[in-house]
């Protein structure tokens, strides 16, 4: 059994480049929403709009779409070997071991990692390999059902629901009572991520392993489709939140308005991804995208540096809670193009031959789960 990464020459282009357009929008959320805003009261009239249509266009669809690949990944790696237990056994501990290095990541950098949480599920993930399309498909309406459900039944059983952390002025301290906050409340928040990665997965399935291909006008009907159910979901929960709040519920419990506004948001995002998805498809008909495929094929090195760089730029400049959407958009480009010059004379170096170049060490090994 090979157990080795898959090599540039056995890559799928495509899932490169998408990659590297979810991660340059993970880079783009993270600086926009994730630092601590200026007040909007000093929004210019550039900042709101900025703010309007890059929570429309990016918040919340790039990492729908990472969720997916991250999925996909798995099946890439299980499809290239015919020793399947071997392979489900290596996939597992490289697994494990990116659960230690996600909670590395969490405490010293970003208490928003998701590597955790993605290595986590997809650990559950694998147990559903053999299974058949309709117990993942009925695996994803459960959990969707969990996900409704839970708040009201935590309520139910008296459970306590944690205190959001106290600021500190510490940047670690603080970060680290929310890695535990974030965590206590997994159990609320990660179902989404789990169905995401079975949808990615029951994808990997179709497109991998079945080989299916799609026609220039099923690109486009996705594209339509897609932009359109996406568009409207979106509308409606951002102009009606008050009169799905107002919704008469069952008894003391907030199903139904749960159901409405979460049915709208799994819409939104996935449509809005599968229209993502078949735009790049249908771009790499005639352009290669080398920046975004670079990006993507080092991805896991990306989103690790994306902290490294930015946190102590915070820390130095006071940059937390001051962020405007155009302070932001100027960090993300420079960030961008830092990491698309890093990718490529990374990746110019590790293809050369391995008597001519050093071990790739840490960097490789974090790429290896994308096999």
């Amino acid at each position: 059994m090979n157990a080795a990464p898959v090599q540039p020459g056995q890559r799928m282009h495509f899932l490169d480049v998408l990659r590297g357009f979810a991660i340059t929008g993970v880079l783009l959320a993270y600086v926009f929403w994730n630092l601590g805003n200026a007040p909007e009261s000093t929004y210019t009239s550039v900042d709101k709009t900025l703010d309007k249509i890059l929570g429309f266009i990016i918040d919340s669809k790039c990492y729908t779409i990472l969720s997916a690949l991250f999925a996909v990944g798995f099946v890439l790696h299980m499809n290239k070997s015919t020793a399947q237990q071997q392979s489900l056994l290596v996939y597992r501990r490289r697994l494990l071991g990116l659960v230690l290095f996600g909670i590395a990541h969490a405490l010293l950098l970003r208490n928003g990692d998701v590597l955790v949480q993605y290595a986590l599920l997809t650990f559950l993930v694998t147990f559903l390999y053999k299974a058949s399309d309709r117990v993942i498909a009925i695996t994803i309406v459960v959990t969707f059902l969990v996900q409704i459900a839970i708040y009201d039944l935590a309520r139910m059983l008296h459970l306590s629901f944690p205190d959001r952390p106290a600021v500190t002025g510490n940047y670690w301290v603080e970060n680290f009572g929310w890695v535990k906050y974030w965590y206590a409340i997994a159990i609320f928040n990660w179902e989404t991520t789990l169905i995401f990665l079975l949808i990615g997965f029951l994808a990997g399935r179709k497109f991998i392993q079945g080989k299916k291909q799609l026609s220039v006008s099923q690109l486009i009907s996705i594209i339509i489709c897609g932009l359109a159910l996406g568009s409207a979901s979106y509308y409606i929960t951002t102009t009606y939140s008050n009169e799905i709040g107002d919704i008469r519920d069952i008894g003391n419990t907030f199903l139904i308005r749960r159901s409405v506004y979460m049915s709208l948001m799994l819409i939104h995002r996935v449509s809005m991804a599968a229209a993502y998805a078949a735009i790049f498809c249908l771009l790499l008909t005639r352009f290669r995208l080398r920046a975004l495929a670079t990006l993507g094929r080092t991805s896991l090195t990306n989103y690790i540096m994306q902290a490294v760089i930015i946190v102590p730029l915070c820390l130095v400049l006071n940059l937390f809670d001051h962020i405007t959407p155009t302070l932001a958009l100027i960090i993300t480009v420079s960030l961008w193009l830092l990491q698309v010059l890093f990718s490529t004379c990374w990746l110019r170096k590790t293809m050369e031959p391995k008597s001519q170049r050093p071990d790739s060490g840490l960097v490789a090994a974090t790429e290896r789960i994308h096999s």
